[in-house]
């Protein structure tokens, strides 16, 4: 369970949220939608503590796993597959702790559930854009979170790579995992979310269960909006 209560949030003067109030439930896969600057990325870095958000109450039940936007990776440091998902386990460690058997195992099935365990010692900038999401999977599931965050998964990414990233989803649903991932396609948040979250510049438009949040009224106000979701 991931609940979020009064949650003021921005960077520097600038505000983007504005006493937002939801919660996500456990073994339930929820979208985030909402048009560009609408702050589903801040959302998601507040409940992290990415970035602070003064007065909010974030209450976590267990332990996060956050997978950033492909893009705030430096894809040219020299590292390999296996040393990113290995870094999933820090919060597993003493800061004084190197890595052991049981977390290189962590990291080693991590990269076999995304489908890259061949590629393991291969180095990360040699990878495509799908195989970079999966890799960011893989350290977010190598901390064995109780609560996944993921912002924007499914960006630039192959048929091969998004059906995986859904499959494992699924399967992390069933073992009643928290599941919360901003995603700009409304086709596919109806698809395989359980609820959505509608965000726009004045803060949630709608939020509930997929099927009934995703009316002709939401929609329409979402897509009204300037750069709204596709």
């Amino acid at each position: 369970m991931l609940t979020i209560d009064h949650l003021t949030a921005g960077y520097g003067r600038r505000v983007v949220l504005d006493d937002i109030s939801v919660e996500f439930r456990p073994g339930r896969i929820a979208g985030l939608v909402g048009a560009n600057g609408s702050g589903k990325s801040t959302l998601l870095k507040a409940a992290v503590g990415l970035i602070e958000a003064p007065g909010a109450r974030i209450e976590a039940s267990g332990r996060i796993g956050y997978m950033p936007q492909h893009a705030e990776i430096d894809w040219d440091f020299p590292a390999t597959l296996f040393d990113v998902a290995l870094m999933g386990r820090t919060g597993h460690l003493a800061w004084w702790q190197w890595p052991g058997r049981e977390d290189r195992a962590a990291a080693a099935a991590a990269l076999m559930r995304v489908g890259l365990q061949d590629k393991a010692n291969d180095p990360i900038s040699a990878l495509s854009g799908g195989q970079r999401q999966r890799t960011l999977l893989a350290r977010a599931l190598a901390s064995e979170p109780e609560i996944l965050i993921l912002d924007e998964p499914f960006a630039g990414v192959d048929k091969l790579s998004q059906d995986t990233i859904v499959g494992v989803l699924r399967e992390l649903r069933e073992s009643l995992t928290t599941i919360v991932l901003v995603h700009h396609n409304l086709a596919e948040v109806a698809e395989f979310c359980d609820d959505v979250v509608l965000l726009g510049p004045d803060g949630i438009i709608a939020a509930g269960e997929t099927a009934c949040t995703l009316d002709d009224a939401a929609v329409a106000t979402l897509f009204s909006l300037p750069g709204a979701a596709s």
